[in-house]
């Protein structure tokens, strides 16, 4: 099968997939789309990219949502991984690039997309046949279940009401074995940690912030004990592990 196929069997029926520019496709409906990050990609990119911020805002470490990545690529030999909510591959566009497996990683923002195909480009020169930029929206997932050996979700709940509805949308795209991986800002007992989460909840931005505990029990109720975390600041790291059928 050619990795044009793979991308086609993994789409849903009743979705249809077209090209908007060069290596950027959509599964939105044609005509003008918007999102509330296309605006903000460039600011986003500078700002969320420095050690300085992630260190003083979040307690938490640029190297570590690296590694993160890495480890969710590596967390199967093969089999695609599904990048959820990619933005523009800030901390992610290294780990795809080392790997040897078929990637679809996607975002709502085109305007990210834009920034995630530059990154890739500038790392390597080209985008990798292997890695599918796709524009489509977190709240109406356009592939098959059971498609993807690993999905990765880095920073996307802490923007979602309804992240419950996300992590057992995330666990029907799973293959038996599958994993999920993914980060999101949560209250960490830090005074000016949680005073900014708190300010970006205010303003929009975020939705009200959850605990390590909260998001851990989102987790555990569509993975059971096959879901793990831990929190460094205020950045809350997991992993989980779906079995269709636990023992």
């Amino acid at each position: 099968m050619s990795i044009q196929d793979e991308w086609r069997a993994v789409i849903a029926e009743g979705h249809a997939i077209r090209s908007v520019e060069d290596g950027i496709y959509s599964a939105l409906p044609d005509g003008p789309q918007t999102h509330l990050y296309d605006r903000r990609a460039a600011a986003y990119d500078l700002v969320v990219g420095t050690r300085l911020y992630n260190r003083v805002m979040w307690g938490a470490s640029l190297p570590d949502y690296f590694k993160f990545a890495r480890q969710a690529t590596a967390s199967h030999p093969d089999g695609m991984l599904l990048d959820v909510g990619c933005g523009s591959l800030l901390f992610t566009a290294p780990a795809h690039l080392d790997c040897e497996r078929p990637i679809l990683a996607f975002d709502q923002s085109l305007h990210m997309l834009r920034r995630a195909r530059s990154r890739l480009i500038k790392l390597a020169g080209s985008v990798p046949e292997r890695i599918f930029l796709l524009q489509a929206d977190l709240s109406a997932l356009p592939f098959k279940a059971g498609s993807f050996h690993t999905a990765l979700c880095m920073n996307v709940l802490h923007h979602l009401a309804d992240a419950g509805g996300l992590i057992t949308g995330l666990t029907k795209l799973l293959v038996d074995g599958g994993h999920l991986y993914l980060t999101s800002l949560v209250k960490g007992n830090r005074l000016i940690g949680d005073h900014y989460l708190e300010a970006l909840y205010r303003r929009g931005d975020f939705v009200h912030p959850r605990t390590g505990a909260e998001l851990g029990g989102l987790l555990t109720g569509s993975f059971g004990e096959g879901a793990n975390y831990w929190v460094q600041g205020n950045m809350a790291f997991a992993r989980a592990a779906f079995r269709l059928h636990p023992s």
